[in-house]
């Protein structure tokens, strides 16, 4: 059951709506950072299904997965992501041209059921293609696709490896400023999804983004522990310890009343804080 506050967008995670006061205000760009493993996709994916509970359109941006692998991901949880529509742009699945114009790459666009995703058959001169994806054309895609379907709520999964697709000719500082602010100005609740950022530098989603929900996986005496921290919550009180999450037979779980263990806080503790601006 969640707990969220009127004009709140549900994070479909109790113990995280509590943390956020009642869970995400709607419209606004988010951040979601972890380690590889550490529940990343989960939460995004839980959002959307929340959303879709409540009669909401919702869409999956998916990068580093085929939409059919993230399918079975989740199939072993129960949820039903029938209604969760899903902009299938990973690598693979396509074969794009450095020489094809931006409107002729987001006419390749590719919307459907995340239900009704199958696995994709590659040829060998498709798998050694390099892809001309990027947060530009990416922004081309969902505009697009705005205009053919008002969502609101999105998860992009995920901005590192949209990053790292970028041609050397991108601006990427520029391009992902323009994305976000897109995304705002479409008044769409979006989860960016990404890895863990350099400590010593301050990327521009860091800066842009209106909160960022950060995971947490580590072995503490021998045993996998997971938390949940809210970095920064823009425009809103929230909850600033550490929780104890973890990731159950039907989902993610939030333990918002309870503390980390000491070994468990020392070492979360150990990593360097983030460079603020």
């Amino acid at each position: 059951m969640t707990t969220t506050a009127p004009g709140r967008a549900s994070t479909g995670i109790a113990g995280l709506d509590e943390m956020l006061k009642g869970g995400f205000i709607p419209g606004r760009p988010y951040l979601v950072r972890g380690t590889v493993g550490s529940g990343k996709t989960t939460l995004g994916v839980q959002f959307l299904q929340q959303g879709v509970k409540q009669g909401e359109r919702a869409l999956l941006v998916s990068i580093d997965e085929p939409p059919s692998e993230v399918r079975e991901n989740v199939r072993s949880l129960g949820w039903d992501v029938g209604k969760i529509r899903i902009l299938d742009v990973h690598p693979s699945s396509k074969a794009y041209s450095k020489k094809v114009s931006l409107v002729e790459v987001a006419a390749q666009r590719a919307v459907g059921s995340l239900r009704d995703a199958k696995a994709d058959v590659k040829t060998e001169a498709m798998k050694q293609v390099q892809p001309d994806l990027s947060a530009q054309t990416l922004q081309l895609m969902l505009r697009q696709e705005f205009n053919e379907t008002r969502y609101s709520r999105i998860v992009i999964d995920s901005l590192t490896s949209l990053k790292e697709l970028a041609g050397a000719e991108e601006d990427i500082e520029n391009s992902v400023n323009s994305l976000l602010r897109f995304l705002s100005e479409s008044n769409i609740t979006a989860l960016i999804i990404s890895d863990l950022p350099d400590p010593t530098e301050l990327d521009i989603e860091t800066f842009l983004c209106r909160g960022e929900i950060r995971l947490h996986k580590m072995m503490i005496s021998n045993k996998i522990e997971r938390s949940i921290t809210v970095e920064k919550f823009r425009g809103s009180a929230h909850d600033t310890i550490p929780r104890p999450m973890q990731i159950s037979a039907t989902g993610m779980v939030v333990e918002s009343k309870k503390k980390l263990s000491t070994t468990h806080l020392k070492t979360l503790q150990a990593f360097p804080p983030m460079p603020s601006r």
